[in-house]
């Protein structure tokens, strides 16, 4: 796990414009930032928007926070290639508690754009937005734009995992949305119509009275998507998605590219065992072939945290929040319940394991709840960016841990002395403490073992020479002059 991050993606893309210079130098240039990489390229430079065609001066009237894809051309033959830009959802305001787009349940943090709407998301039901962000198996979007619009547009835009399929009816469930597909004719599906599981993206005539739990008919067109692009044999890649399935420790899908991941694939925000369906990631690596990819490089898109302690049932707010070690966690639809505590609540104490993740305002979100049993204060764990430093103790998240007389290792299970792990521990690199004993009055960890995961990676190998494209896609910011715009608490 790095303690900055990885810098492959610039070096690519800065070796990619130097090799256009000095042509490109006469030109207006719009800087933005791809999955927090800079890149800049020239205004008049090809582009799709929402599929109309434009240069990218017209991404200026846009909010920050649309998806993109780009692939270019690296070697003799190079070329930067037209970016595509992308909402997931075009349409109603369906549910306020919980916030849902067309049935979609949507899950707003501190990283989410929000344009035309304040940071309270007070959106009646019925009011025209527009949404860009992750894909979630679950039938979720994680947002990284909600746009309010003044009035319905010509179409309807449906994207995600379809869930369920009624052929009697003709009707399949994408999300939480019902859809009538009589009619339609997918493409770049596996079947000549789309499974459970697949992803899919629909459009369909605007309906400025859609009804809230209706069947969306009049649909214009459909095609199965993936999360993140394929590939070609030796191509490099950044891309960003969240992780559809575990296949075992090697490798993880999303959507239907393969990664594989190996001793040297380093891991940054976080370690090797926060691989989970849900978890959004940014992987950087190469292609194997069209489905299956390398990863050199695992981000997080946030810093991740972990959480295990007795849990009382006050401490639990359902469908709203968790607050292990009385920190406040809050509940999204990202978040994996299988026990049903963030649904439910406790009517006892447990034990509760909390793994999450830090927005860019610093609060906390879950992304999986589960009981480890009856409750043990001498049992507990923390997981998280260290705050202050302080030899012989620590604080994360407002905890103090004392690392007196405890066992400390590395990521990869090294032994470290004390002086070791201190002399190479910084502010904002990730302590895992476990086995420890808690003193609530005292907020103090003690005892356990602490494992080291802030290991700064090797510096990213050059890019191969020759005719290689670079397939990118992700989040994109920087780039728009419209206002106002609010990340989700303050105005940006």
């Amino acid at each position: 796990m790095a303690k900055h991050r990885w810098l492959s993606a610039l070096c690519l893309l800065t070796m990619v414009l130097s090799a256009f210079a000095p042509g490109l130098a006469a030109q207006e240039m719009i800087n933005l930032r791809l999955n927090g990489r800079p890149v800049t390229l020239p205004v008049e430079t090809p582009v799709l928007i929402d599929q109309v065609p434009g240069t990218l001066a017209d991404l200026r009237g846009y909010p920050d926070g649309l998806q993109m894809e780009w692939t270019r051309q690296l070697g003799p033959q190079k070329g930067l290639g037209n970016p595509v830009f992308s909402f997931s959802l075009i349409g109603p305001v369906t549910s306020t508690t919980p916030f849902r787009v067309l049935g979609q349940a949507i899950t707003v943090n501190g990283d989410t754009v929000l344009a035309g709407v304040g940071p309270d998301l007070n959106l009646p039901v019925n009011t025209p937005v527009v949404v860009a962000g992750l894909l979630d198996p679950n039938g979720s979007v994680l947002a990284t734009l909600i746009e309010r619009r003044g009035q319905f547009g010509q179409t309807f835009l449906l994207s995600g995992s379809v869930q369920a399929i009624d052929a009697n009816l003709s009707q399949l469930r994408v999300g939480n949305q019902w859809l009538s597909y009589a009619g339609v004719s997918f493409i770049f599906c596996t079947e000549p119509l789309p499974q459970i599981g697949e992803f899919l993206a629909v459009r369909a005539q605007s309906q400025p009275s859609f009804q809230p739990g209706t069947v969306l008919t009049q649909v214009i067109s459909g095609y199965c998507l993936t999360p993140v692009p394929p590939g070609t044999a030796g191509a490099s890649g950044m891309l960003e998605g969240i992780i559809t399935q575990i296949v075992d420790a090697s490798e993880f899908r999303i959507g239907s590219l393969r990664v594989w991941v190996s001793t040297p694939t380093e891991f940054v925000h976080g370690g090797r065992d926060e691989l989970a369906v849900g978890m959004p990631v940014i992987i950087e690596g190469s292609y194997v072939d069209t489905q299956e990819f390398n990863a050199a490089v695992i981000e997080y898109v946030r810093p991740v945290v972990r959480f295990q302690v007795p849990v009382t049932p006050a401490q639990v707010t359902p469908g709203v929040s968790i607050s292990p070690f009385e920190l406040l966690v809050r509940a999204s639809p990202q978040a994996r319940d299988e026990d049903l505590i963030l649904a439910n609540g406790l009517t006892q104490s447990r034990q509760v394991e909390v793994r999450g993740y830090i927005d860019g305002l610093g609060r906390l979100y879950a992304t999986r709840v589960r009981d480890r049993g009856n409750p043990n204060n001498n049992a507990v764990r923390l997981r998280g960016p260290v705050e202050v430093i302080a030899d012989p103790l620590l604080t994360i998240q407002g905890l103090t841990v004392d690392t007196t007389g405890v066992n400390i290792f590395d990521e990869f299970g090294v032994f470290m002395t004390r002086p070791q792990f201190f002399a190479a521990l910084r502010l904002n690199d990730l302590v895992d403490f476990s086995g420890a004993s808690y003193n609530p009055a005292t907020r103090t960890l003690s005892g356990g073992t602490v494992v080291y995961i802030g290991a700064e990676p090797l510096p990213p190998p050059a890019p191969e020479r020759g005719n290689l494209p670079f397939i990118n896609n992700g989040t994109v910011t920087g780039y728009s002059s419209s206002t106002p715009l609010f990340r989700d608490g303050f105005e940006g």
